[in-house]
């Protein structure tokens, strides 16, 4: 058998087969040819100088804590307070006209099938487990779930501040009391992100506080406090990041997290009434895995750069030594960010790539014909723009795989994802796999790549031009080798199914993916939908086990294990 990491362009003849009744399949474009880059393109590496320092812990009784929670409304005010502050800061994007981009192609259209019970085979698409994440504590219908397993073990967070811990795979769930704030910033909002270090067996879990304001008035001030939970739930201490760090004064918005061999990250979008930036901090993941001082990194880009742009670590690196981001300078140029573990600091190339159109798409469905991708999720300034970087095989270069939420264009008639994916070494672009169909939209995409190379896939679809389509609905897959050319998603299969979607556009950015633990072949991620109703009791959240039946082994090896912490 010949592995997509050895042959990248190679097409594939076979076509997947799977386990559940409901099979999303997308096509992509034909893409330029790797190599047709100019040569200052692919000279054109930008670098860029960091600030260090230093944070403490913070452990005892900080962290037992306990602040009267608001209600759920006046959460959900809250959120909504901070939202139009996140609009408000996303007006400030550069809009310089962008230079030509490649060709736009539609590729073949694709199909939307149902697939019943196979004969096992190697290419057969599992689905392990398919739970439902339950519990009752802040729960808002912007559900945002995020989670992290250590085999049997599931650790899991979302809006407005609940927490929960599973010792069955997610057949069950605990509450875990998340305390309150430190003095700047009592109150937890939101924002949820987990992930798993395996070789330390400390999961990481960052959540936003906020300071208290007036109703209607946004918060200009908040911490992220990334929990240390060596043995989930229990947190052994916690760090509390300010966007002050070293400079700035703004809210912390959209905190994400992503670590690589050495090292953990943070990224945060900085906004208030005076501007912002987007950053990125890399901490010493031995230092806070211990809960000791912690020597830290950070580089800044102030929005005065390209407008308002957001970023999120790459997914997959926990297999790489260096981390991995990408934006958009424009609507044919993407930049993407590496740093190295033996770099003080990261450095950046430009690619040309086919022209996005930033716009917001009409994907209105369900049961009141509401759209759900906002026109944030779908523009240039980044907040459904995530990566995953594949490691090579038998010392191959490997690739990193990048995939946003756009609108239609003269070739995609409905709200889709446009894909770009590059050489690990020279960037050179491989292919661009966007993810389509001219019957319904797709959005928000969640990717992670496991340890074969492969990438897994988490985003929602529904709803189309014109209105009248499906509520939005969850949904996840993978590429490999059984996929034809490279990154793309051939078939997708549901997960989360829905009815219902908000009246304000609104949908999470907080899926979660990640190579599952410790069977790095297969893949755990989230999703959500509204299922037969608007209200809190309606939140149809998953938590979701898939792979491979060639890795199917692997992962019955653990599934029915507890860590040995």
């Amino acid at each position: 058998m010949i592995s997509k990491r050895h042959r990248y362009a190679r097409e594939a003849a076979v076509f997947g087969t799977a386990l559940l009744c409901s099979v999303i399949s997308a096509k992509f474009p034909a893409s330029a040819e790797p190599g047709t880059e100019s040569a200052a393109e692919q000279a054109g590496v930008t670098q860029y100088q960091v600030e260090t320092g230093q944070v403490q812990p913070v452990s005892g009784a900080a962290l037992q804590s306990v602040v009267a929670p608001l209600s759920n409304a006046q959460m959900e005010a809250l959120l909504q307070a901070k939202l139009k502050l996140r609009a408000e800061a996303g007006v400030r994007v550069d809009s310089a006209p962008s230079p030509k981009g490649l060709p736009l192609e539609a590729g073949p259209e694709t199909t939307v099938a149902h697939a019943g019970q196979f004969p096992p085979n190697p290419q057969l698409f599992v689905i392990g487990r398919n739970n439902k994440v339950v519990n009752g504590f802040s729960q808002s219908t912007l559900a945002e779930p995020a989670a992290a397993n250590d085999a049997l073990r599931v650790f899991a967070a979302g809006n407005f501040a609940h927490a929960e811990v599973s010792t069955n795979g997610g057949a069950t769930w605990a509450n875990v009391p998340l305390p309150g704030g430190p003095a700047d910033a009592t109150i937890n909002c939101c924002d949820h992100d987990v992930v798993i270090d395996d070789a330390r067996r400390v999961t990481f879990h960052s959540d936003l506080y906020i300071a208290p304001t007036p109703p209607g008035v946004p918060p200009n001030h908040g911490v992220v406090r990334i929990f240390v939970r060596r043995t989930p739930p229990a947190a052994a201490c916690a760090f509390d990041i300010r966007s002050n760090v070293t400079s700035g004064t703004a809210l912390p918005d959209f905190p994400k997290l992503g670590l690589t061999k050495r090292f953990l990250y943070l990224t945060i979008n900085a906004i208030g009434p005076g501007g912002g930036f987007a950053r990125i901090i890399r901490f010493n993941i031995d230092q806070m895995s211990d809960c000791v001082t912690t020597s830290f990194s950070t580089f800044t880009q102030s929005f005065s750069s390209f407008g308002q742009r957001v970023w999120r670590p790459a997914e997959g690196t926990n297999n790489i030594e260096a981390a991995y981001w990408g934006q958009s300078d424009n609507a044919t140029t993407f930049r993407v960010f590496r740093w190295r573990e033996s770099d003080a600091g990261p450095t950046s190339v430009t690619r040309a790539v086919t022209a996005a159109s930033f716009a917001q798409p009409d994907c209105r469905g369900g049961v009141g014909n509401f759209n759900w991708i906002d026109g944030l999720s779908a523009s240039g300034v980044g907040f459904s723009t995530v990566g995953a970087a594949a490691p090579g095989a038998n010392g191959g270069p490997g690739y990193v795989a990048f995939y946003w939420t756009v609108g239609a264009d003269a070739v995609h008639t409905q709200g889709h994802i446009h894909a770009a994916v590059f050489d690990l070494t020279s960037f050179s672009l491989l292919a661009q796999p966007h993810i389509f169909d001219n019957g319904v939209c797709f959005g928000k995409p969640n990717v992670t790549a496991n340890k074969r190379g492969d990438l897994g896939i988490s985003l929602g679809f529904g709803g189309k031009a014109g209105g009248g389509g499906a509520a939005v609905q969850g949904a996840v897959g993978i590429d490999d080798e059984f996929t034809p050319g490279i990154g793309f998603f051939q078939q997708l299969f549901g997960t989360a199914a829905g009815t219902h979607n908000r009246s304000d556009e609104r949908y999470g950015d907080y899926f979660t993916i990640h190579p599952y633990e410790p069977c790095e072949k297969w893949f755990s991620a989230t999703n959500y939908a509204l299922l037969n109703g608007v209200s809190a009791a309606n939140v149809n959240e998953r938590y979701v086990e898939f792979g491979r039946q060639q890795s199917l082994r692997c992962y019955q090896a653990h599934r029915n294990q507890l860590p040995q912490d």
